[in-house]
Order: C-alpha cells, then sequence, then structure tokens
C-alpha cells in the first residue's frame, strides 16, 4: 500500500511538472509573470473581501474601512502593473526575445510545478498520509 502512495504521488508530480513546463513554454515568461501577479491579487481581494464582511457583522467598522481601502489600493496597484506589463508583452513577439522568454517560461514553469508539488506534499503530510 505504501508503495503504491509513493507511485501515484510520483506520476501526480511527473504530470504536474510535465503541464507546468509545457503551459510556461507556450505562454512564455512574461505571460507566465502576469498570470501569477494576477492570482496574487485574486487571492487578496477575496481575503479582503471576506475580511470586510466579517468586519461588517462584527460591527468594526474601522476594519472594514481598512479592507475597503486595501481593496482599493490593491485595485490601483493591479491597474498599474497591467500598464506595465502590457508593452513588454508585446516584446515578446520579436523572434529575438521571443525564443528567450519561451525558454524562461518553461523554467518558470518547473518553478511552480515544484513549489506546487512541495505544497502538495507538505499538505498530504500534514494531513498524516506519508507518501516519501
Amino acid at each position: 500500500m505504501a508503495c503504491m502512495k509513493k507511485i501515484i504521488f510520483v506520476l501526480i508530480v511527473f504530470l504536474l511538472f510535465i503541464w507546468r513546463i509545457k503551459k510556461g513554454f507556450y505562454n512564455g515568461m512574461m505571460k507566465e509573470i502576469v498570470t501569477i501577479l494576477s492570482g496574487a491579487v485574486s487571492l487578496a481581494s477575496v481575503a479582503l473581501i471576506l475580511f470586510a464582511i466579517s468586519s461588517y457583522i462584527a460591527k468594526t467598522m474601522s476594519t472594514l474601512t481598512l479592507c475597503i481601502a486595501g481593496l482599493i489600493v490593491l485595485g490601483a496597484v493591479f491597474k498599474i502593473c497591467s500598464l506595465i506589463f502590457r508593452p513588454i508583452l508585446a516584446l515578446g513577439n520579436f523572434s529575438v526575445i521571443g525564443g528567450f522568454n519561451k525558454i524562461m517560461g518553461a523554467v518558470m514553469g518547473a518553478a511552480e510545478a515544484a513549489i506546487l508539488s512541495y505544497l502538495i506534499y507538505y499538505l498530504l503530510d500534514r494531513a498524516g498520509i506519508y507518501v516519501l
């Protein structure tokens, strides 16, 4: 049974690496950075919204005000970042830069897969499911 867990875990990690490297190569480094940045902003926005809802229910208006201000600042920072990345993404269409961009995208995909694999391993270990 323990050997089967190892095989399944290694297969999942292998498929995760193949998927992220392929996707990273297809997207390129700059689009991968934009995707990671927008994912982080989305998570922070959801956390701030949930925190704002809970502070509204608890009637702590100062915390609610901070959450709303944080959402406004987060939106402004995201807009500024999108204005910065739009011309940089256009540079990826040049043939000289495009090849390097794709290779670095594959490297970023591998790094992302390594981080996700570690998180999966950590969560399984914390849950008491020992895979290695």
